[in-house]
């Protein structure tokens, strides 16, 4: 065949080399994370409730149900089920995890949310989950485990009787520190040589906190973020002001004011009103165990208990604590004011 201008003509391109496409090499599970808890900074006290917890959670599923922590806003509800957590987390080879149980503004997740923010069950075990102020059993019922694949710690200011009924398991209501807890907290924190210094303004300061935990925490940080501060003083400058002035200016989560604030405003307007009205008439009387009015309803009166406003007797009469009553005498509306008019002339 003869050359052609006209005829496109091959050129020889000589054969490719092979494409070698990388087989990726098999690469190992991802290690799974497992949450650990740490102690509880200078915690304190709840010997017997502590060792009961560790019963329940390191039982391998004998109890059945989730273990409930209730009792009062600032009780000190969720520092034990962490120290719990902490003190059993080996019995849980699946992790340990904490999932609070509302939003920032008081709101209540409801149980979709929650269940999304869980991790999925990895399954190296069983596992704790610690679902933190809860706010009813509806709440709580669609993220209980079952006995094989864990147990969960329930904190909440209700009692939730409803939940234990349906789904069995434990209940263990906080009350305040006894006088001695609340010393040796003092102790653990601010260090025993400068407590001995001042011992009984230690014990006032104790008094003065209502042996609440929360309260007993922000009095001792303040002391020892000011070391050149008596005890004694502390203990004078706060009952001067209070609760409002059991609080951290750097830390707003550490105010004992903004938990009531916050614990009252979940209450519906009939139970604020009965409880302001209870709390108020208790402090007049000067003592918290006065028999309470009739005009109360006992319905509300257990409405009130349940959500840890109130403290059974038992049975009656119905205890408030010193701090909630000094916030409601400062939260109270006032009473009308008796109308004043033109004294007659006698005729």
């Amino acid at each position: 065949m003869r050359w052609s201008p006209y005829r496109p003509q091959r050129r020889f391109r000589p054969p490719l080399p092979p494409v070698h496409v990388p087989v990726p090499l098999p690469t190992p599970a991802a290690p799974v994370t497992i949450a650990t808890v740490a102690p509880v900074p200078c915690f304190t006290g709840r010997t017997t409730r502590l060792a009961s917890l560790q019963r329940a959670l390191t039982s391998g599923g004998a109890v059945s149900g989730p273990v409930v922590i209730s009792g009062a806003p600032g009780i000190g509800k969720t520092a034990l089920a962490l120290q719990a957590a902490h003190l059993t987390q080996e019995a849980f080879p699946g992790g340990c995890f904490t999932l609070g149980m509302t939003r920032p503004d008081g709101s209540p997740l409801d149980a979709a949310e929650a269940r999304a923010q869980l991790p999925p069950a990895n399954g190296a075990g069983r596992r704790l989950l610690i679902l933190d102020d809860a706010v009813s059993a509806e709440q709580i019922r669609p993220l209980l485990p079952s006995a094989a694949e864990g147990v969960a710690v329930v904190t909440s200011r209700h009692g939730l009787a409803g939940l234990i009924a349906t789904h069995g398991g434990v209940v263990h209501r906080l009350d305040t520190l006894t006088e001695e807890e609340s010393h040796q907290l003092l102790v653990t924190t601010l260090g025993a040589e400068r407590v001995a210094e001042e011992p009984e303004a230690t014990r006032e300061l104790a008094r003065i906190c209502g042996h609440f935990p929360l309260s007993l925490r922000i009095a001792a940080a303040r002391l020892l973020t000011r070391p050149g501060l008596g005890i004694g003083d502390c203990a004078t400058w706060l009952a001067a002001d209070l609760p409002a002035r059991l609080s951290l200016a750097d830390e707003p989560l550490m105010s004992v004011q903004r938990v009531l604030e916050a614990a009252l405003q979940r209450l519906s307007p009939g139970l604020m009103e009965a409880f302001l009205l209870l709390a108020t008439e208790h402090a007049d009387a000067g003592t918290a165990d006065r028999a309470t009015p009739s005009v109360v309803p006992d319905e509300v009166l257990e409405q009130l208990a349940d959500a840890g406003f109130i403290e059974e007797g038992p049975p009656k009469p119905y205890r408030i604590h010193e701090l909630l009553k000094i916030y409601a005498r400062q939260h109270a509306p006032a009473p009308p004011r008796t109308r004043v008019g033109p004294v007659p002339t006698p005729g």
